[in-house]
């Protein structure tokens, strides 16, 4: 999950439109942040704080490159969940010398139950992947659910389980 603060309100616009396009920052609230990104905007430069470390980028700037080198910076970021390491923008968790990449709908279901400590309504959940479906099965996502847990425990040894309550869906690490 991402922040985004910018003192410039149309950039701010656009560049969360843009995040969204690209699914790096979703509706759903969250209590914890992966990347903290804090634009700010003069007449000649656009300056990039991310997680701490600065960026000066020229104006004109064209929107790609921008957008890249943002990319760039988040590209490592990784979080620890046990003895594994999480790399949500790399889409990939690691340990023990083993790597497992995980397809578009695995990274939105670790990356929301990772940075949610109180869990996510699995129809909100439903929702961020399937955003098109005009009914909600739940059966296809404890599908994904379930082939996650099977891909993770076969590719590094990692045992994981879900639990739910009143649709509240957290993740439990052995």
């Amino acid at each position: 999950m991402i922040k985004l603060d910018c003192d410039d309100d149309k950039l701010l616009k656009v560049i969360n439109n843009l995040f969204e396009q690209k699914n790096l920052i979703y509706k759903v609230k969250s209590n914890q942040y992966f990347v903290n990104i804090k634009i700010k905007v003069n007449s000649n430069n656009i300056n990039i704080d991310i997680n701490g470390s600065k960026n000066n980028l020229t104006l004109p700037i064209d929107i790609n490159y921008f957008f890249s080198q943002i990319l760039k910076s988040i590209s490592n970021v990784k979080l620890s969940l046990k003895d594994y390491e999480y790399f949500p923008y790399q889409r990939l968790l690691s340990g023990n010398h083993k790597k497992s990449f995980l397809s578009d709908i695995q990274n939105t279901i670790i990356s929301n139950l990772v940075s949610s400590t109180q869990g996510v309504n699995k129809d909100t959940l439903y929702c961020l992947i399937w955003k098109k479906d005009k009914e909600i099965s739940i059966n296809k996502l404890d599908t994904h659910l379930t082939n996650l847990k099977n891909q993770l425990k076969k590719e590094l040894n990692l045992s994981i389980n879900f639990q739910s309550h009143d649709k509240n869906l957290r993740l439990l690490i052995d």
